[in-house]
Parts: C-alpha cells; sequence; structure tokens
C-alpha cells in the first residue's frame, strides 16, 4: 500500500545573499522555487526576503510561513516549529498545518494527530484535505487502520465529486492493504465516475481487487492491459505503480498455477527495466517460485546466471590524490557494463540462494562463491547482510560453529561499515597543457574530464590560464641602433628607419619597417629594414609567416646586400618560421646547425631555446631538460634565462622518474628567484607541481606566503587562490578542517565574482564540489548536499545568457544529479528544463535528461 505522504523526505542548502535583489524580487524567485520543488533554494530566498526592510506584519509573517514550509519539505521540522512559535506567525490561518507536518516529521504523531483533528472541525481551514489524508496517513502509522479510515470518510461529504472519489480510491488501498477485500469492493467507486486523470489508479487497484478476489485470469488481463498502456505512453501511472503491475501480472499467472511461467514474467520485465524501483518485491517472488529443489539447468538460475559477470563490476572512477581544482570531489560512477548494481546484486544473492538448493558440492560450493562475492564487492548493501546471514546459517547447519560465529561478527561490523567503503580507485589526468598546443591541451583536458564526469576539465582552463609562454619562452626583442648619416635627404630615411626600429609592440614595428620599405625600396639599408620587418612579423601576436617568408626571400635574391647582414640572424628568422610552422624534424635540424655553426654568437643562444622547447613539445624530457638547463646556467639574457630554467622544470616535472620529479622543485626555485616577468608563472607551477606529487602541505604553505604578500588587487589572487583551494580541499579526505580552510579561500574569491558571472559559475562550482565532502554541521553522518545543491543552483537563477558555458553547466549537471540521486524527479525535471532553456552546447543533453527521467519514472504532465 501506498500511503498518502506526512511530507517529502529530502535531501539537499545555503551559499551567500545575491546582493542587490528587493523583496519582491526575492519573494517571486522563493514561490517559483517551491512550484518546482526547490525547498532548499526557496529557504534561501525567503531567508533573504526577512532580511529585508520595512516589512510589513503580514508579509513577515507570510515569508516565514513560507520558510518554515520550505524547511518542512527540506527535512528540516526543528527550525520550522522555531518559526511557527513566533509571535509575528499567531494567528497566520496556515500555521497550525505546517505545525502538524512539522510534528509528524519528528515522529511526535501523536501531537500532530491532535492538531489535524482541530484542523478538520473547521470547514474553512486551510488545507483542510490534506490535512485530512495526512491525518489518515498518521493514523495508520499509529496503528489505528479503522480510525484513518474514518478520518477520510469524514472528508466526503464537504468534498466535490473528484475529490470524493480520490478519497475512496484511497481508502481502497487501505482495505487491500488490510486484507479486508469485501469493503475494498465496497468502497470501490463505479469507474463512470472516476476523472481520467484517476483512472490509472482506479485500474490498477481493480486489477489487484480481481487478484484478492481470486479471478487471475481477469487480473492477468487487467495487469497486462497496464503495461501495454504504460508501455505506449498512455496510461499516465506513476512508475512504481507501472512496476507494480508488472508484479501484479506475475503474481495473476503464479496464482493459476504456473510459478514457471510468473518468474519468466519478472525476468523477462527486469531485463528491460534494470532500475526498477520495486526490484525487492521481485526477486522475493523469483526466489520463492524457485523449485526446492531445482535441476543444474533450471531456466531461473541460468536467466540470474546471464547477468552475472564473470568479473567484479568495477572500481569507481575518479582521482586519486585529487589532483584537479574540482577533482577532490569527483563523483563516483560505474562502468556503463553493469547497468545497474542492484540487478547484479539480486541476481548473486537469488542464484546463490537457489544454487545451494541443488544440494551438490558443486552446486553449494558456487552458492557460497557468489555470497562472497557479494560480499566483497558490494559491502555496503542490504543484502550483503541477508548473505551474511545465509552463510552463517548454511555453516552452523553443517557443524562449522566457529565459522558461522566468525560470519556473524563480520555480519555486525558491516552493518556499521559506511556506504561505498574501500571503493577508493580515481584516476589521474594527465597534465598535457604543457605540451604548447592549445588544441591538444584542451582536448586531452576534455578527456580527462569526460572519464571524471567533467570534474578535471577545469585543470586545463588553469593551466591554459597561467601558462603565458605556450610557444615557449621569451623571444629578445632585438634593436639595431645607427649613428650618423649621409647630410643630406638620406639622412631623412634613415631616421626614419631608426624610429621604425625602436619601435613597439611588434605590430607597430612591422607596419613602421613596412611603410619606410615602401618609401624607401632602394634605400642602402632596405636590406637590414626586410630582415627587422620579417623578426617583427613573426614576433606579433598573430605570425605574419607569409610576410616573413617573403621578405627573407626577397633579401634571397639580393645575396650582395644580404651579405651586408649576420648571417646567423637571417638563419634564426627562417628558423623561428620553421618552428611557427610546426615542422618540428625541420626545427630540430635547423636549430642544431646554428647552434653547431654560430656557437659564439648569441643567436645560438635562441636556437638553443627553441631546440630545448620543441624536443619538450615532442616528449622527449631528459635530453631537452639537459639542453634547457645548460642554456639558463650560461645565458645572458635574464628573460630567457628564466624562461628555460622554467621549461626545464616542467621536463624534469614530466621526465618520468621520481628523483626527476623531485629535482623539478629546485628548477622553479631558480625560476622563481631569476630576474624576469615570469616569477609568478614559476611560482604557481611549482604550487601545481607540489599538487601533483601529493606534497599538498607544501603546496599549501608555499601558496599561502605568497599570497600573503601580493597586493588585495593583484590579478594574481584568483590563480593563487583556486590553487591553494585545491591543495587544501584535496587533504580533505585525512585533514577534515581543510576542508573548511579551502571553502573559506573560495568564498573569499567570490568578492572578485560580483561583476564576473564567468568566474562566479567557477567558484560555486568549486564551492559544491567541497561541500560535498564536508559534514552536515547539525548531523555529521551526512554531507553537505544541501549548502552544495544550493551554490550550483545558483547560477541557474539568471534571466540573461550565461558568459561562459563551461562552469554555468557543469554547476546545472551537478544541481541535476544531486536532485537524481536524492530521487527527487519533478524537481530534476524542472531543473534539466531550466538548463536546456539557455541553450548552450549541452542544451540537448540536458533536455534528453528531462524526457528521460519523465518516461522513466512516470511523472506526466498535465
Amino acid at each position: 500500500m501506498k500511503l498518502w505522504p506526512i511530507l517529502p523526505i529530502l535531501l539537499l542548502a545555503q551559499q551567500p545573499v545575491v546582493l542587490g535583489q528587493g523583496t519582491e524580487e526575492l519573494l517571486k524567485k522563493g514561490d517559483a522555487a517551491l512550484a518546482d520543488g526547490l525547498w532548499e533554494v526557496a529557504e534561501l530566498h525567503f531567508r533573504d526576503s526577512l532580511a529585508g526592510h520595512a516589512l510589513t506584519p503580514e508579509l513577515r509573517a507570510r515569508i516565514t510561513v513560507r520558510l518554515a514550509e520550505a524547511l518542512i519539505r527540506d527535512g528540516n521540522p526543528t527550525e520550522a516549529l522555531e518559526l511557527l512559535d513566533q509571535s509575528v506567525v499567531a494567528g497566520h490561518p496556515e500555521v497550525p498545518f505546517w505545525k502538524a507536518l512539522a510534528l509528524a516529521a519528528q515522529r511526535r504523531l501523536n501531537d500532530a494527530n491532535s492538531i489535524f483533528a482541530g484542523i478538520l472541525v473547521n470547514p474553512e481551514s486551510p488545507h483542510r484535505t490534506e490535512a485530512g489524508f495526512t491525518r489518515a496517513s498518521l493514523q495508520l502509522a499509529l496503528g489505528q487502520p479503522d480510525a484513518g479510515l474514518e478520518t477520510l470518510s469524514s472528508l466526503i461529504p464537504s468534498s466535490d465529486a473528484a475529490t470524493a472519489v480520490q478519497i475512496r480510491l484511497y481508502q481502497v488501498e487501505i482495505f487491500l492493504d488490510l486484507g479486508r477485500t469485501e469493503d475494498a469492493r465496497r468502497a470501490m467507486p463505479e469507474r463512470t465516475s472516476v476523472m481520467a486523470e484517476d483512472r490509472p489508479l482506479a485500474d490498477f487497484l481493480e486489477a489487484q481487487l480481481q487478484l484478492k478476489e481470486g479471478h487471475p485470469e481477469v487480473a492477468e488481463a487487467a495487469f497486462q492491459k497496464l503495461l501495454n498502456q504504460a508501455l505506449t505512453g498512455n496510461a499516465g501511472l506513476p512508475l512504481i505503480r507501472f512496476h507494480m503491475s508488472a508484479v501484479g501480472l506475475a503474481d495473476a499467472i503464479a496464482a493459476q498455477g504456473n510459478p514457471e511461467a510468473a518468474a519468466k514474467s519478472l525476468l523477462d520485465f527486469i531485463q528491460t527495466h534494470t532500475d526498477s524501483p520495486v526490484m525487492e518485491a521481485m526477486f522475493s517472488r523469483i526466489l520463492r517460485w524457485i523449485p526446492e529443489k531445482p535441476t543444474a539447468t533450471d531456466p531461473v538460475l541460468e536467466r540470474l546466471k546471464e547477468w552475472i559477470p564473470d568479473s567484479k563490476p568495477g572500481a569507481i572512477a575518479g582521482i586519486p590524490g585529487a589532483t584537479g581544482a574540482n577533482s577532490v570531489s569527483a563523483w563516483p560512477s560505474y562502468p556503463e557494463s553493469v547497468e545497474s548494481k542492484d540487478l547484479l546484486e539480486y541476481s548473486l544473492y537469488t542464484r546463490a540462494v537457489g544454487l545451494h538448493r541443488i544440494a551438490t558440492p558443486t552446486a553449494q560450493a558456487e552458492s557460497r562463491r557468489l555470497l562472497n562475492r557479494l560480499r566483497v564487492d558490494f559491502p555496503d548493501h542490504f543484502l550483503t547482510n541477508r548473505a551474511l546471514y545465509q552463510l552463517a546459517r548454511w555453516s552452523l547447519d553443517q557443524g562449522a560453529d566457529e565459522l558461522a560465529f566468525s560470519i556473524l561478527e563480520t555480519l555486525r561490523e558491516t552493518a556499521e561499515s559506511p556506504t561505498l567503503k574501500g571503493q577508493s580507485a580515481f584516476l589521474e589526468a594527465r597534465a598535457s597543457y604543457l605540451s604548447g598546443d592549445p588544441a591538444k591541451a584542451t582536448r586531452l583536458f576534455g578527456e580527462a574530464a569526460e572519464s571524471l564526469t567533467g570534474s578535471d576539465a577545469r585543470t586545463a582552463r588553469l593551466q591554459q590560464a597561467i601558462s603565458g609562454i605556450r610557444s615557449g619562452g621569451l623571444a629578445p626583442n632585438t634593436t639595431i641602433q645607427f649613428e650618423g648619416g649621409p647630410p643630406d635627404k638620406e639622412l631623412e630615411a634613415d631616421l626614419q628607419l631608426e624610429r621604425a626600429l625602436s619601435t613597439t609592440p611588434a605590430e607597430a614595428a612591422r607596419t613602421a619597417l613596412d611603410d619606410f620599405l615602401t618609401k624607401n625600396p632602394g634605400h642602402p639599408r632596405a636590406a637590414e629594414a626586410r630582415l627587422a620587418a620579417a623578426e617583427a612579423a613573426l614576433a606579433c601576436p598573430t605570425p605574419d609567416l607569409s610576410f616573413a617568408i617573403a621578405q627573407l626571400d626577397t633579401l634571397a635574391t639580393t645575396p650582395e646586400t644580404a651579405d651586408k647582414l649576420s648571417a646567423a640572424r637571417i638563419a634564426l628568422a627562417r628558423l623561428r618560421i620553421t618552428d611557427l610552422s610546426k615542422d618540428s624534424a625541420a626545427t630540430l635540424a635547423a636549430a642544431r646547425s646554428i647552434i653547431e655553426t654560430y656557437p659564439n654568437q648569441t643567436e645560438a643562444a635562441e636556437a638553443k631555446f627553441i631546440l630545448g622547447r620543441n624536443l619538450f613539445q615532442a616528449g622527449d624530457y631528459n635530453p631537452a631538460r639537459l639542453m634547457l638547463e645548460d642554456l639558463a646556467a650560461k645565458d645572458a639574457d635574464s628573460n630567457r634565462a628564466q624562461a628555460a630554467w622554467l621549461l626545464a622544470a616542467r621536463s624534469a616535472a614530466l621526465g618520468g622518474t621520481e628523483a626527476s620529479k623531485k629535482e623539478a622543485l629546485t628548477l622553479f626555485d631558480k625560476a622563481i628567484e631569476t630576474n624576469g616577468p615570469i616569477a609568478a608563472i614559476a611560482q604557481l607551477e611549482k604550487a601545481r607541481h607540489l599538487i601533483d606529487l601529493s606534497r599538498y602541505d607544501e603546496a599549501e604553505q608555499s601558496l599561502t606566503a605568497w599570497i600573503s604578500n601580493l597586493p588585495a588587487e593583484d590579478p594574481l589572487q584568483l590563480p593563487a587562490g583556486l590553487l591553494l583551494g585545491e591543495a587544501l580541499s584535496t587533504q580533505g579526505s585525512t585533514n577534515p578542517a581543510s576542508l573548511v580552510r579551502a571553502l573559506a579561500v573560495y568564498d573569499k574569491l567570490l568578492t572578485r565574482a560580483e561583476s564576473h558571472p564567468a568566474l562566479l559559475n567557477r567558484l560555486q562550482y568549486l564551492r559544491g564540489r567541497t561541500l560535498e565532502l564536508m559534514p552536515d554541521d547539525k548531523d555529521p553522518t551526512k554531507k553537505r548536499e544541501k549548502q552544495a545543491f544550493q551554490a550550483y543552483h545558483s547560477v541557474l537563477e539568471t534571466t540573461s545568457p550565461p558568459t561562459e558555458w563551461e562552469y554555468f553547466e557543469q554547476c546545472g549537471f551537478r544541481a541535476l544529479e544531486l536532485l537524481e540521486k536524492a530521487g527527487r524527479w519533478q524537481a530534476a525535471i524542472n531543473v534539466a528544463k531550466k538548463i536546456a532553456s539557455f541553450k548552450g552546447p549541452r542544451a540537448e543533453e540536458a533536455a534528453s535528461r528531462a524526457r528521460e527521467i519523465q518516461l522513466r519514472q512516470m511523472l506526466w504532465e498535465d
């Protein structure tokens, strides 16, 4: 029997107030959240509403009652009662109803029953019908079924026709549960009086009645019709009644003396509905219908064997050590090959018990192996306790008392074990952003994010954000100054060339040099200008390779003038073109040629840097490191030396050996200590490497000291803060206090996000993932999923298109997953549709999820 719900039992809850919203806007958001079943979001907005100024007593009372409603629906009756006892709500007509519900939620059933009785006395009481249904459920829970039925009967005279029918159907449900078939038949309303929306329930109850009344053939046809209508989308049955119809069909078949066909009926249904919410009811019947002495090839046992793979379902996907900014709480997921964890567990248990009935040594050994596998693979499933009990009982039957007692001791221990205990193998994403290829980095981190339900993709974004030299190093900005000149018009041209040569940045220099060459094509120093123009074109943020090649090719056609230029400079310019063309083999050959041909010239140093970087990008980390270390130790150009130290450190970090990884820290320190513009990048990457080495304490100390010396408004506060948050949150499994500090870091960064929605989305995602690991203040056995949900959902509360999609949609889908985990299907549908309404990259996925939940849970729209 499905009782009228006393109140929804839900999980999930709070984040910083969004500034600048008025009471009216907050109220609208709160009411909308209540309508969508998002109780924790409604709570947040109603609390913020109460913080408003100049609220009238009536409005304050209304908001307080709505807040109490949200708290009750969200499973927080204690605080709701405190609100409902405030003087501000005294006299509000809805207070008795919500107070009774809150008392019921505290299991103070008699107190709640008394208040509901008072509500029913007054025909004008708000929620009177709901109070009657709930009181009847309370009376049933108190073991007073007749009183509950009488309460329902008392509602009928004052109810409209449709509600009266609903009340009678509820009475039928109660009578059937009590085994009072004749009373159920008398209470059953005529089908012509049942409204269309209630007919599926009436048909379901009628089928049950026919079975109870001894008409299994009629019941079989009725249940089959319900199933056929549901499969075509026309039944309007809730999911659980759809699945119970399959159970009813099997019961009807078994009642006709064919338990084997009944079991097959359920097995066929389970085959296509592996996530059934009534697995217990189905498998208990299947086990009952297995013969007491089955054959070795019993069809039911063979069918169950098909659902038991040879290997265990697999470890949970995730990251050991939690190396990403969000990987601290990579959400567990089971391999796709196991469609339903419950299906495997029930199959293991049922086949094991069935095999034991065969009573042969082989069958009984297999039976024990299956139960032991259930214990090892699924230590936290309730069937594990049942399996242990079976093993203990069988051991006692065989006289193995010591073994039985050992098993029973294990049973007590496992009953206290936490969920998912021992299943903690995580996948770690590789730091591929260092390849210098942004597209490749994005792809690799995208792959990591997919394998971890998207939690590690932000590492790629962070690395891109802190990698200021993705092509490698800092090319020297060479300018050549000349003094003197002919005392005629050529002097003016020379002066123009000098200005062009000293112009910055590179785009402006290229334009100025091109202008000079256009006006002075035959100038004695035109070759010098062409070479400088080619260098400027290559130094632009978007290098103009065609322009640079054209200038160098022109030089090659006039060797008499080119000979006056540095051959090493020309060779270096062509090396840069080859490098920028991504021709690795040609680049390596050209760089080595310059180093060998011009070993004592400054161009050799730049060639070494390009060679080292290309070796690094090709994955030849040890040769790259040796080349770059040697360059950094000797180079007079501090900027290039610093970049070489940094790339050497990266090479050592990826070198493969533990010693190399540790030595990388020294190289990062040299980059930090060298005078140059990328010390901050080196500082960040050192912290990143410490985290990758699981040296979280050191990363925390390094970052904390560095951040304390940064100005409050320094842009580096953001990437440094994100890394500090990761270093702290990753320690959460061994040091829960670090999660509190990580959350404080993210909350502090929120102040930077008030006018930056993209940053806000990312921080709310990080906050949510951290909150999901933290114990709830009121119930330490639970996590702060409520606060996490509020963090995720907050980004959806916008009326304008998001400025970024990555974290916006990650927040949305994480909120959706928490709702699905809690079984809040209608709320999950609403959130999925909300995500889809923004028409982002995953809009179709969100819409598909909404449709899937709606179909799977049989939630029909009016």
